[in-house]
C-alpha cells in the first residue's frame, strides 16, 4: 500500500512475490502521478470557483441611462485574475460606473474584487459620499487576510447633464476624448493611492463635463500592457500596446456606437499581439455622449 497526496489517500495492490525493488520504484512513480493529478484537479476547481464569482458580478447587459451610449467588456485569462466593472443605478439622474483590478490571480483576487463590488453597492445604497465610500473600502482591504491585498479602483458618477464626478484610487487613468480637436484629451487622475497598502489613506474627487460628441474610456492595465509577438521570443520583452495606441483607435472610431468601439479596440489588440500569450485580464468601458 502507498499513500498519496500528503497521506490523504491510500492505494493498495496485490503483487506477485519477488522483484521487490522494481515494484517499489513502480509504486513511487504511481504515487507521484496520482498526487499530481489530484493537485491539478484541485487547482482547476479553484479556478472554476473564481470564474463563477467573476461571472456572477459582471454586468450581463449595457445600462439604459438617459441618452448615453455605454458598453463594457472584460476578457479574463484561464488563470483567473481580478478585473471587474459595474454599473450602479443611484437614481434616475445619476449612474455609478466602476472598474477595478485586484493584484494576483485565482480565487483570492476574485474574492477581493467581489468585496469591492459589494462595498461599492452597499455604500451607494446608504447614500454615502464617493470619497467616504472609497476610504472605507481601503480600510477593509487593508485589514483583509487575503493574499491579494492591493486593488486599483476607479469609480465615478455620471449625471444626465454630463457632469462626471469621480475618484481614482491608483487605477490607470481613464481618458476623456473631446469632440473639439483643439481641446486636449484629459486624463482622469484625481483621487489617491491604490487600495490596501495604507489604511489611513485619503482621497480627493475630480470633476469633468462630458459634452455632445465626447467619449470617455475606462480600462485596466491588461489593455495597455499587452505586448506584441516579440515578447514570445527568448530574451525579448517586446513592446507594450500603450495608451497612445488605445486613444488612436478610439479617436478613429469615435463616431460609431460604444459596442463598435469595443470591437475595434479588442480587434486592434489581437492584431498587435499577433497571438502572443496574454498575461492579464483586459477590461474596457466606453461612455459616449451622442452628438
Amino acid at each position: 500500500a502507498i499513500e498519496v497526496d500528503s497521506e490523504r489517500y491510500v492505494i493498495a495492490f496485490d503483487v506477485e512475490p519477488g522483484h521487490r525493488d522494481a515494484i517499489v520504484n513502480a509504486l513511487g512513480v504511481i504515487r507521484h502521478a496520482v498526487t499530481q493529478k489530484i493537485r491539478e484537479q484541485e487547482v482547476e476547481e479553484i479556478f472554476s470557483q473564481a470564474k463563477q464569482i467573476q461571472r456572477s458580478i459582471l454586468p450581463t447587459e449595457s445600462p439604459k441611462f438617459s441618452f448615453y451610449d455605454i458598453a463594457g467588456r472584460s476578457d479574463s485569462l484561464d488563470s483567473v485574475g481580478g478585473d471587474i466593472f459595474d454599473y450602479i443605478p443611484i437614481h434616475d439622474g445619476i449612474l455609478g460606473v466602476a472598474i477595478a483590478d485586484a493584484s494576483g490571480h485565482g480565487l483570492p483576487a476574485a474574492l477581493q474584487v467581489r468585496d469591492v463590488y459589494m462595498g461599492l453597492r452597499m455604500g451607494m445604497a446608504r447614500d454615502l459620499k464617493i470619497v467616504r465610500t472609497v476610504e472605507r473600502l481601503n480600510q477593509i482591504i487593508h485589514n483583509s487576510t487575503l493574499t491579494s491585498r492591493f486593488v486599483s479602483l476607479f469609480y465615478g458618477e455620471l449625471e444626465s447633464n454630463g457632469l462626471f464626478i469621480y475618484v481614482n484610487a491608483g487605477h490607470p487613468a481613464p481618458f476623456h476624448l473631446r469632440k473639439d480637436p483643439r481641446r486636449p484629451t484629459m486624463s482622469l487622475r484625481e483621487g489617491g493611492p491604490i487600495l490596501g497598502p495604507l489604511g489611513d489613506a485619503t482621497y480627493d474627487r475630480g470633476f469633468v463635463r462630458i459634452e455632445p460628441g465626447d467619449v470617455l474610456v475606462l480600462y485596466t492595465d491588461g489593455i495597455t500592457e499587452t505586448r506584441d509577438r516579440a515578447a514570445s521570443e527568448p530574451g525579448d520583452a517586446g513592446e507594450e500596446y500603450g495608451v497612445e495606441r488605445l486613444q488612436a483607435v478610439v479617436h478613429e472610431h469615435r463616431d460609431r456606437c460604444s459596442d463598435a468601439i469595443l470591437d475595434a479596440i479588442f480587434e486592434d489588440l489581437r492584431r498587435f499581439s499577433d497571438g502572443a500569450q496574454t498575461e492579464d485580464d483586459r477590461t474596457v468601458i466606453v461612455i459616449r455622449y451622442p452628438d
